[in-house]
């Protein structure tokens, strides 16, 4: 049997943000993976961007310290929360189904089991500002969803920044870009409140989505990003 490459592993702070990251479509329901690695339960989502000359495939995962159940619910407009439910049938909530494995899935553990190394790297562009990165997020985004900003501690500094791919640039299927911008403090909630008027942009953290005539950005806080290595990178290695 061909070997099965490993995808890019990324853990995210809780099962709150893996929420966040992988339920942002209400037209899609996601699927988690259940299995145990050195007996530690884990909780991950699957999902792949353009990269490069292909689709990079990314596992986003959480450590468990709870009795699982046989769905995730999560809302987050009015107020956000995550729930862990045996239920499905509550309509203020969307829905991710878990599947437990029998066995660790070995072509996903095999990036648990030590730091992972991305060969090919993105182009690292940092932004001006915050505003700069909401307006480049809302060109990627469409009704139904939009991708999430990453954000991360880097050197003393906290990182929020986001994936745009550049299609059918020379013979690459897409040339990847984290756009990103670096502060002192981290953000001091998990959305970014974001309109624009004729008297000017306005833009703000805030705990939730509420007013519908705003455009959000969800902030997904990770441990560690493989995309990212420091300002001097340039691209492709």
């Amino acid at each position: 049997m061909k070997k099965v490459k490993p995808p890019v592993t990324i853990e995210v702070s809780d099962i709150l943000n893996l929420a966040r990251l992988a339920m942002s479509r209400v037209d899609v329901q996601p699927l988690f993976w259940h299995f145990k690695w050195k007996n530690q339960p884990i909780l991950g989502y699957l999902s792949s961007i353009p990269y490069w000359y292909g689709n990079l495939p990314i596992f986003a995962y959480t450590k468990l310290n709870c009795e699982l159940k046989s769905y995730i619910a999560y809302m987050s407009v009015e107020k956000e929360e995550v729930v862990l439910t045996d239920s499905n049938d509550d309509s203020r909530y969307m829905y991710g189904a878990v599947i437990e494995t029998e066995d660790e899935p070995p072509f996903i553990t095999e990036n648990l089991s030590r730091p992972y190394r991305l060969k090919d790297k993105p182009v690292l562009i940092k932004a001006g500002n915050l505003n700069s990165l909401i307006r480049m997020l809302i060109i990627l985004s469409d009704t139904n969803s939009s991708p999430p900003l990453w954000c991360f501690e880097f050197k003393g500094k906290h990182v929020l920044g986001l994936i745009a791919p550049f299609f059918d640039y020379y013979d690459a299927n897409a040339l990847p870009v984290f756009f990103y911008i670096e502060s002192d403090v981290k953000p001091p909630a998990p959305f970014i409140r974001y309109i624009s008027l004729k008297t000017g942009e306005e833009i703000s953290y805030v705990p939730y989505i509420s007013d519908m005539k705003y455009f959000y950005g969800r902030i997904v806080n990770v441990k560690s990003m493989p995309f990212f290595t420091g300002p001097s990178l340039g691209g492709r290695r």
